[in-house]
Order: structure tokens, then sequence, then C-alpha cells
């Protein structure tokens, strides 16, 4: 006999030694092998292991069937597959406009010291984004955003707000990136401007938590779409369009 209690680990790692398999008879005093298989699943049962191995299968079970519930279709917009924002800190943030509410005014420098004014865009509709030169999401659309702005022309004016950065940090970013130059015009021309909020005014007035941010404003300065995370080029043209005709 034993000197001392078993415990039930000790029991069932005795046991787990003993499963079916080996092809070698019982040592003399212990039970042979066919008794084992019939007993291991009740020896977990009864011991504290066996009472959270069943648990935790069971929450897991829940978790799968819960997620296959509400996971998006291939038939959903596939933007909803697509959307990635990282949060950011702005200090002081504002209520965010929603639809229907006058856009902030702002004003500000472009990183080719152009200034930029959405009082002085008035009559044009503005596509107010906010971004990040970290930000992958925003990286992926850029270029999606240049093929917009080489698309729609004059019809629209894009402004990329860059949260909390430096004019020439957001420089360096742009020549990496291609914003600059080419058919988009970069950021001297008339359809992309590209300004650092690195006192993050604009970004607060606005109520920026995320990046990218998209405001589509209209003509009289009214927003029109607020969209949080990476867009689809699909619904960049769709806000566009809309926009063009409000």
């Amino acid at each position: 006999m034993p000197d001392h209690d078993e415990e039930p680990g000790e029991e069932l790692v005795e046991d787990s030694l003993e499963l079916p398999g080996s092809g070698e008879p019982a040592p003399a005093g212990e039970e042979p092998a066919s008794t084992v298989k019939a007993d291991w699943r009740a020896r977990i049962r009864r011991s504290g292991f066996g009472q959270v191995a069943v648990l935790l299968t069971a929450s897991f079970a829940i978790a799968i069937a819960a997620w296959w519930a509400v996971k998006p279709s291939d038939s959903e917009d596939p933007q909803a597959k697509t959307a990635v924002v990282t949060q950011v800190d702005v200090e002081g943030a504002q209520r965010a406009p929603t639809q229907g509410d006058t856009a902030p005014a702002f004003a500000g420098t472009d990183i080719d010291s152009r200034q930029v004014s959405l009082t002085e865009l008035r009559g044009r509709p503005v596509w107010l984004i906010f971004a990040a030169t970290w930000c992958t999401g925003c990286r992926t659309e850029m270029p999606d955003v240049r093929d917009a702005v080489t698309a729609y022309g004059d019809d629209v004016q894009v402004v990329v707000v860059y949260v909390g950065e430096s004019a020439s940090a957001v420089r360096s970013y742009s020549d990496r990136v291609g914003n600059r130059g080419g058919d988009h015009g970069g950021s001297s021309g008339s359809g992309l401007a590209e300004v650092a909020d690195q006192s993050q005014e604009i970004s607060a007035a606005y109520g920026v938590m995320g990046v990218p941010s998209h405001f589509f404003i209209d003509g009289d300065g009214v927003v029109r779409e607020v969209h949080v995370g990476l867009l689809s080029p699909e619904q960049m043209t769709r806000s566009i369009e809309a926009l063009r005709t409000s």
C-alpha cells in the first residue's frame, strides 16, 4: 500500500500511461488495459481536471456557434471585410459631426505651403480624410484615393489631414508613397492637398478617434457621409457620386 494518498492528478497520469494500444500485458497487481479502457473517461469525469476539461470544451463549442451565427456572409458589403481603423488619441476632441451637420470650419497650410480653407472651398464638394503616416490602413487605401483624384479632377477637392504629424514627416511620407506630382496633381495640385495637423486642432474639431476617417462634405458645407476605417474603391466611388449629386 502506498505511504500517501493518491491525488486525482496522479491517478490520471498513471492511467494515461496504461491506455490501450501498447500491446503489452499489465503487470501483476494492476488493472488490465481492457479495464482501463472502460474506466478512463469515468475517472476523468470524477477528477477536477475532467470537470474543467468538460467546461472548456463546452465553452469552446458555444463560442464557435456564436461566431458562426454572426460572421459576415459572402454577399455582404465587401467594406465590412476590409474595415481597418487605428485608434488615435486626440486631446480635446469634440463631438464628431454626423450626416446633416454643418462641417466645422478649418484652415491650414499644406506641405507645399499653400493655404487650405474649408470656407474658401465653399461651392465645391470636399472629401476630408484624417490619416497618419504610420497607419497601415491609410497607406493601403492611398493608391485608391489618388485614383479617385485623377478620375474626378476638379469635381471634388480631397484634403488629407495627418493627425499630430509635422510637415517634414508628412512631406517625406508623401514622397515615398507617390502622392506628389503625377496626374493627380500631388499636394500642390488642384485635386489633392495634404495638411500636417501637428497641433491636432483640426482633428479635435472633427472628433477624430481613429484613422483613417472620412468626411464627405457638399458644396454648402454640410456633411453628407461619415466613414471610419478603410474604404474600398467601390465605396469611394459611391460616396463621391452621391456627393456630386447632393
